[in-house]
């Protein structure tokens, strides 16, 4: 995020317009998201406030306002100074950027700029442990003497409307502050206490940037309008009609609520007068037109162009959100199936399971009916006289002998081998 900020004073309320012209500039430039700090005082209205905030927000960047009041050192200091009869006390506020931003690095801008480039090229640039950069000023040189007169070096010297300010290597010197009062103090007729006071505490540690950053307007028709910074730092600004530069005034100050459409009385006398007022000629040519409420407005002819581009963009976002539903809706169908065909997968792999599960239970079944058929046994008995019964159980099979057959016979004792007939005593036959 680029961090920049503007510093003015609004009784009258036109610097606030000026300051909405130069954030155009910059904001249809610029892709980065911006941060903008306002320092202001009391003179800054609530309206303003809003229409301020407004253009950033169009633009999708952020805004933030610090009234500032200088402090009462600086305050006692410059009581007596004749400069703030031509500078207001708002091009002091730039002094007190340390103190009142509490980011690292920061851009300032005057409210005579206009920037014709992308700002990121000047906020990316490496100041290399300086205290900040600058472009040098390209109207001292007639001047030297005043300069050299404040302990300033002319060859080193530079303007103060476009500067890099790299506040951490500011706040880590812990008497930038003291050197700021003391300059003020010490040379209480400077003509231009801003711009002389940054050189003498920062001068010598600044990083001298190339002058297309900070480009000084000749105001004559052959002026290159379109450098990377104009800086209309003469008299003539860039907002006075018989300036060269009006019309692109106009053009950055018409993307700002200042150039609304604006509403007539509600009681219009009985007569409406045929006669347009008088208006610029550098400015567009108007016409009115009557409304249901029966008001009149003021409507520039070439607002009718960016309203049929408005038609035509409020279309395209529409047709944008028909196309985003239907891509919501095909989405979902894709979802559906997607979550069908799992659910199917999920079953076929339930299937496999019932399958295996049945398969072993058959192996089981097959394994007990081959054990069943091993523990078949049949014994076959020693003796010819024994019968015995077969049984098929678990347990192993007992013969059960038949009672008659193993009655002993009434012939001659001998002996049965292999039989459970106990053998008859031993006779002696001598």
């Amino acid at each position: 995020m680029i961090e920049l900020a503007l510093a003015f004073n609004d009784q009258d309320g036109s610097y606030s317009e000026h300051a909405a012209a130069v954030l155009a500039s910059v904001f249809r430039n610029t892709v980065t998201m911006i941060n903008v700090h306002i320092l202001h005082d009391e003179t800054l209205t609530e309206e303003n406030q809003n229409r301020l905030a407004g253009l950033a927000s169009s633009f999708n960047h952020q805004i933030n306002f610090y009234p500032v009041a200088l402090p009462v050192e600086m305050a006692e200091v410059l009581s007596g100074s004749s400069s703030l009869e031509r500078w207001t006390s708002g091009s002091l506020y730039r002094l007190l950027l340390p103190t009142l931003v509490s980011v690292d690095k920061v851009i300032y801008l005057d409210c005579d700029i206009l920037v014709n480039m992308d700002i990121s090229e000047l906020w990316d640039i490496d100041l290399n442990g300086c205290y900040l950069a600058a472009v040098r000023d390209q109207g001292i040189m007639g001047i030297p003497d005043v300069v050299a007169s404040y302990g300033l070096n002319p060859e080193t010297y530079f303007n103060s409307g476009v500067i890099v300010f790299e506040l951490n290597n500011i706040r880590q010197n812990l008497n930038w502050y003291v050197e700021v009062v003391n300059f003020l103090r010490n040379f209480p007729g400077t003509t231009m206490p801003d711009q002389d006071t940054l050189n003498y505490v920062f001068g010598g540690n600044y990083l001298q940037l190339d002058e297309r950053f900070n480009s000084f307007s000749a105001h004559h028709p052959d002026q290159d309008f379109y450098n990377k910074i104009v800086h209309f730092a003469g008299d003539v600004k860039w907002w006075d009609p018989i300036s060269p530069s009006f019309a692109l005034y106009e053009e950055n100050l018409n993307m700002t609520p200042w150039r609304t459409r604006a509403v007539m009385p509600a009681v219009m006398p009985a007569v409406v007068p045929t006669v347009m007022p008088a208006v610029t000629p550098a400015k567009p040519r108007t016409f009115r037109r009557k409304t249901r409420s029966r008001r009149y407005l003021l409507i520039p002819r070439r607002s009718r162009k960016p309203s049929y581009k408005k038609r035509i963009r409020v279309t395209k976002n529409k047709q944008t959100e028909t196309k985003n539903r239907q891509t919501e809706t095909r989405n979902k169908k894709t979802e559906t199936k997607i979550k069908q065909a799992e659910t199917k997968v999920k079953q076929t792999e339930t299937k496999v399971k019932q399958t295996e599960t049945k398969v072993r239970q058959t192996e089981t079944k097959n394994k007990q009916a081959e054990s069943k058929r091993r523990k078949k046994t049949v014994r076959i008995p020693m003796n010819s006289a024994a019968v015995f019964v077969r049984q098929e159980s678990k347990k192993t099979a007992i013969p059960r002998p038949n009672k008659k057959a193993i009655q002993p016979k009434k012939q001659s004792p001998r002996i049965v081998h292999g039989s459970r007939v106990p053998m008859p005593p031993l006779l002696n036959l001598k």
